[in-house]
């Protein structure tokens, strides 16, 4: 058996979790923007893996992410409907700063100037009202070509319903300008809401050349080094796609390393040894066992270089939503992960605004120069140099990629930020520390609080080179009382790209009051998208007999504009649908939202699939710690005052370990703090229980 190689490129590091059966490597370096495919062989490098062994490499990337936010996306066209051309511009008309009169939303990645009209409709039935007006297509290549158009979006009104007019745009745009990029509303989502299909096809429209790029770029790298094996690559949903699929469906990889990092939260605190009492014991995921231990409510929590994502797993599952924005009025209506994303990594940059107030991020320092304390050339504070100054990363241990903390260069970055503010180099990393907190502590309320759950339910599962130094203190902001870090945290999100399916979606809109469906077409439906979707999977190489359908229904109470996504348990539905669906949507709005009404009108807004070809959890090797701890002292500086901490590097933790803090554990990927009342405890596979009593 050859290795499976997980791999995440983030801003700052490049991830990698590699496994042939008997084995398990990592490796953790630093990411190589722009040309991050250098970043996964420099990580391949590391892991000490022949390209030539490698059976297949699942890959979580940003490249999507960072395009979109910074607005470096192919120069692109968009084709639309006569008198609709505003519809990516107007939006919905709300606002993200609803107080902020200076505010102004995002610029549309497509330039007015570069929104063409075509003179077709089709009405709300799909009957064509005016035939499309081929010419004017023509005319709009030739004018998007003299300016350097890379690619075409296609959306006219009502295409959900009949795409023939997208198609024929489609069409003879490829025969003017053979292998442009072009994709067309239709293709990629049957669904009404106008703007929203606007938004995500001209996404996706713009991501087209640099995903291929990017794919192109890194297939071409591996094939180098010698790899002849398989690519995929993780998309926002939680499932893989092959490479091709994700050329052409770019924008459905627009969360797709934060998602990785979820779906490996989803099972990484309910494994258990599968060979107990082995040399080298087998992780495997055991959902019904972290049920019973009280462990289906977590809350992940991935602390990047640059970002900090959360995620809410309930009953084992993270919640996925069917829309998404990465930033304001940029909507993708692909099924994703529901997470939520802030600017506190480690390189989350401490500034001071013009009135005098000191702030955490968004901006970061990166992979380079980074934070001060990595002696690549940075200069400005970093949350990363603040745990340095303190002592809960200690200066004398290296970190992944061949890192050498400076602590020097740490405090004169710090000095730079307390100053100002008048005050002392442990204050200004205290503070810098307690604002990047509090920023966490925000969100996660949001996610539960704002939705009727109490956090200090939840076990807090904290990953990400940084997720093991602000765990500890951000769970006492919140009241958590037990924390949960994983075997190699430094790097799960790479693992959770091994624990993935390769999955497809597709949806068709059906709006219609539940009283009155009709079963006859509902069941014509799910037949068209069964056929699409089989369709898919085989393009992807998928044998017929690994492929497996899961079909779900939108439902929604009359005169709202989202509904939620109900299971409907097989290709064909029966004649008592309407009863069956209804009672299954009043009973999971109950659990989401706490109440329901009978009386409020409920309808059908559309139906979807899922297709996939699911895999096996990698056996993951543990080797236990040898059971002799011996620990190195430092000083680390806490809110009460300085603290006499003991060093243990986690490879001595043997499972059955208990130390109390304060404690700092070392690791290749990560570094754990442990402050003063919290107990840490090996359990049998090598996760750290950390738990505090009285919060």
């Amino acid at each position: 058996m050859g290795w499976h190689i997980g791999i995440d490129t983030g801003g700052t590091f490049t991830d990698l979790v590699a496994i042939d059966g008997t084995s398990m490597r990592v490796a953790k370096v630093p990411s190589t923007p722009p040309d991050f495919e250098e970043g996964i062989v420099n990580a391949i490098i590391a892991a000490d893996i022949p390209f030539s062994q490698i059976d297949a490499v699942a890959h979580g990337t940003t490249v999507a992410t960072n395009a979109v936010i910074t607005g470096n996306t192919a120069p692109t066209a968009l084709l639309t409907t006569r008198g609709f051309r505003d519809v990516l511009q107007l939006g919905r008309h709300n606002r993200g700063e609803p107080f902020d009169i200076m505010w102004d939303p995002p610029t549309p990645l497509v330039r007015r100037r570069h929104r063409y009209e075509v003179t077709e409709r089709i009405d709300y039935s799909g009957r064509v009202l005016t035939p499309i007006d081929i010419v004017d297509v023509e005319r709009a290549v030739e004018s998007a070509a003299a300016d350097g158009i890379e690619s075409f979006a296609i959306c006219f009104l009502h295409s959900h319903m009949n795409s023939l007019h997208e198609e024929a745009a489609h069409e003879r745009i490829l025969e003017l300008l053979p292998g442009i990029a072009v994709c067309h509303s239709a293709e990629l989502l049957r669904e009404p809401p106008e703007f929203e299909r606007t938004s995500t096809t001209v996404i996706n429209a713009s991501l087209m050349p640099v995903v291929a790029f990017y794919l192109g770029a890194l297939r071409e790298r591996l094939k180098e080094a010698g790899f002849v094996g398989d690519l995929s690559v993780m998309h926002s949903g939680g499932g893989l796609m092959t490479a091709e699929s994700a050329a052409r469906f770019p924008a459905r990889l627009v969360t797709s390393g934060p998602a990785a990092g979820a779906k490996a939260a989803e099972g990484i605190a309910g494994a258990i040894p599968a060979a107990t009492g082995s040399p080298a014991a087998t992780i495997v995921v055991a959902e019904q066992l972290a049920a019973a231990e009280g462990l289906d409510r977590l809350i992940s929590l991935d602390i990047g270089g640059t970002s900090a994502d959360i995620a809410l797993i309930r009953d084992g599952k993270a919640r996925t939503v069917t829309e998404f924005s990465p930033q304001f009025g940029q909507p993708i209506r692909f099924p994703a992960i529901d997470l939520l994303t802030i600017g506190a990594g480690g390189g989350s940059i401490a500034w001071v605004d013009a009135g005098g107030l000191p702030h955490v991020g968004p901006q970061s320092a990166g992979a380079r120069p980074g934070p001060a304390a990595y002696g690549f050339g940075g200069v400005k504070p970093t949350v990363t140099d603040a745990n340095v100054v303190l002592g809960r990363l200690p200066a004398n241990v290296d970190l992944a990629g061949g890192i050498q903390l400076d602590l020097s260069a740490a405090q004169e970055a710090l000095r730079t930020f307390g100053e100002p503010l008048g005050l002392d180099l442990h204050t200004a990393a205290l503070g810098i520390l307690e604002i990047c907190n509090s920023n966490m502590a925000k969100s996660i309320r949001v996610i539960t609080v704002n939705r009727g759950l109490d956090p200090r339910d939840f076990s807090l599962v904290p990953f990400g080179g940084g997720g093991g130094l602000q765990a500890a203190d951000l769970a006492e902001v919140i009241g958590i009382r037990r924390i949960i870090v994983p075997v190699a945290p430094g790097v799960t999100s790479g693992l959770g790209c091994l624990c993935v399916d390769i999955v497809h979606d597709a949806s068709e809109a059906l709006i219609t009051p539940i009283t009155q469906v009709d079963v006859a077409e509902v069941n014509a439906v799910l037949a068209r998208l069964g056929d699409a979707m089989v369709e898919r999977l085989t393009e992807d190489g998928v044998a017929p007999e690994d492929q497996n359908l899961e079909f779900s229904a939108d439902i929604r109470y009359l005169g709202q504009v989202r509904g939620l996504t109900i299971p409907l348990g097989g290709s064909h539905v029966g004649p008592k649908f309407a009863v069956e669906i209804a009672d299954d949507f009043f009973r999971e709005y109950e659990r989401q939202f706490h109440s329901y009404s009978t009386e409020i009108p409920i309808e059908l807004a559309a139906l979807r699939v899922q297709g996939s070809r699911p895999v096996q959890p990698p056996r993951i090797p543990f080797k236990p710690g040898a059971g002799s701890v011996q620990t190195q002292r430092c000083e680390v500086i806490t809110k009460s005052g300085t603290v006499s901490a003991s060093i243990v590097h986690r490879s001595a933790m043997a499972p059955g370990t208990s130390l109390t803090g304060p404690l700092i554990v070392t690791q290749d990927d990560s570094t754990t703090w442990v402050p003063p009342g919290w107990t840490v405890d090996v359990n049998p596979i090598g996760n750290l229980i950390m738990t505090i009593e009285g919060v």
